[in-house]
């Protein structure tokens, strides 16, 4: 049978689990919202429909200069 001492040291290492698991879930949680942010915008962005490029305009030749 273990100790009180014992017992309560299980205890001890279990609550520091505890929390360190906690705070990488809360940090995973973070990480998913930004990802999803990303995700939202990206199919956004993939739906509008790029704009047609205008056609360039023909460069006139510079007059002759006279002398």
């Amino acid at each position: 049978m273990a100790t009180a001492g014992q017992i309560q040291y299980r205890i001890g290492q279990a609550k520091k689990k505890s929390a360190k698991l906690l705070k990488e879930i809360a940090a995973i949680k973070k990480k998913i919202k930004v990802l999803e942010a990303q995700h939202k915008k990206a199919k956004a962005a993939k739906k509008v429909k790029p704009k047609a490029k205008k056609k360039a305009k023909a460069r006139r030749k510079p007059a002759k200069r006279r002398r």
